[in-house]
């Protein structure tokens, strides 16, 4: 006995099946006229083949001094290079018919594109409310003008001061160069004494040990 598939099994099958391709009396139109043109530049190149062909003939025939099958086959020639001609004016023809229904077909699909532009803004418009657009903007502007009146301040210069800002910035370059500014000159400048310094003097009145122990016996 043989397993059979289950209906869940059946339904997920007929699920993963990808969509039908719908052919439209469009594309059918382009599909005619497509094989239509392959066909014309087919015929084209072969008689292309039999004018070389012919070409070659009557050279042979003329080199050998048969003079009318050269004739012969010179018309053939041009009867040839007269059939290239008018199936190039019917690959012509062709061509600009695919083209048209190529170019009307880009603007059915132009249009639609337009159509699904234009819902998707109106559902956009219809989120979005006109006052909490304009307060949006309101305060977008309100943001830039107060960014614009400090620019202006900064941009003003100080009243008293006439110098040039590159310069005043340079001079400030060497002091943030080092940790320490200045430390080096401070210790060059200190000048050590080279002299004897004199003995300190005792101030008068001081009470030593020995003359506190000299007050007490003479008491």
């Amino acid at each position: 006995m043989g397993i059979q598939p289950s209906k869940t099994q059946g339904q997920r099958k007929s699920s993963v099946e990808a969509p039908k391709v719908v052919i439209t009396s469009s594309d059918r139109a382009q599909l005619e006229l497509k094989l239509q043109r392959d066909r014309l530049m087919a015929a084209i190149k072969r008689y292309e083949v039999v004018a070389q062909e012919e070409r070659s003939k009557a050279s042979d025939f003329l080199r050998s001094g048969n003079r009318r099958k050269a004739l012969y086959c010179l018309k053939r020639e041009r009867i040839q290079r007269s059939q290239v001609n008018s199936v190039n004016d019917m690959l012509d023809n062709v061509q600009r018919l695919l083209d048209t229904v190529e170019f009307n077909q880009i603007e059915v699909e132009v249009f639609d594109a337009l159509k699904g532009g234009k819902d998707e803004l109106s559902k956009l418009n219809s989120m979005l409310n006109v006052d909490d657009v304009a307060q949006l903007m309101d305060d977008v502007e309100e943001t830039v003008e107060e960014a614009r009146r400090i620019n202006d301040i900064l941009a003003q210069p100080l009243d008293g001061y006439f110098g040039d800002d590159d310069a005043l910035l340079a001079e400030l370059l060497p002091q943030v160069s080092t940790e320490i500014p200045g430390a080096e000159t401070a210790v060059e400048e200190v000048t050590v004494p080279t002299h004897t310094l004199p003995n300190p003097i005792e101030p008068e009145g001081r009470i030593t040990d020995g003359g506190l122990g000299k007050v007490g016996l003479s008491a």
